[in-house]
């Protein structure tokens, strides 16, 4: 059951969880993961400013539109500088420059490290690097670490710091679009 309906399950208990810090969001859905948890955090009344880390400042405006926000393709993005989408406020940073993570407060309610995909080849201590950031220097309530697609990548590396994992693929909604991000 990876399917839309348990996604939306799974992520609203985890939002809703007091208990429950970081979510690895995984499936063949590769535009919907990221989008679907954006949609999602729009509802929460409780998580108001987050960070969107993403792999460059480039492909921003893309991820933006495909979870339905309003963003030109030409809008260049700046680590450190908040953006007012919908109702939240969110900070964008680098996942490969760590430089920019320095930008991004300290205090957040949010953060989405999308996609997580390349990162899973760095070496062990880039890695760990990373997640004490995002769960040590940062005080962040809620961590959404998503995968673009997972046909080539190990995420076995981030069990001891997931609370939750999901999977959420498109078998259902799209049956073709699945089997050909399988292959």
């Amino acid at each position: 059951m990876n399917n839309r309906g348990n996604a939306i399950k799974q992520i609203n208990e985890f939002i809703n969880s007091e208990n429950e810090k970081v979510m690895l969001i995984r499936g063949t859905h590769q535009y919907e993961k990221h989008s679907l948890v954006l949609e999602l955090l729009e509802q929460s009344k409780n998580l108001k400013t987050g960070v969107f880390r993403v792999t460059n400042f480039q492909n921003t405006p893309l991820f933006l539109k495909q979870a339905g926000y309003d963003v030109p393709m030409n809008k260049t993005i700046t680590s450190g500088k908040p953006y007012q989408l919908k109702n939240k406020i969110i900070y964008f940073d680098s996942l490969p420059t760590k430089s920019t993570w320095r930008n991004t407060p300290s205090e957040l309610d949010f953060a989405i490290v999308y996609p997580m995909d390349s990162f899973c080849d760095k070496k062990k201590e880039v890695k760990e690097e990373l997640m004490r950031d995002i769960l040590e220097s940062k005080n962040i309530k809620k961590v959404f670490i998503v995968s673009w697609t997972d046909v080539r990548w190990d995420y076995e590396w981030l069990k001891p710091y997931v609370d939750r994992s999901i999977v959420f693929d498109a078998e259902e909604e799209n049956p073709e679009y699945h089997k050909n991000v399988l292959k």
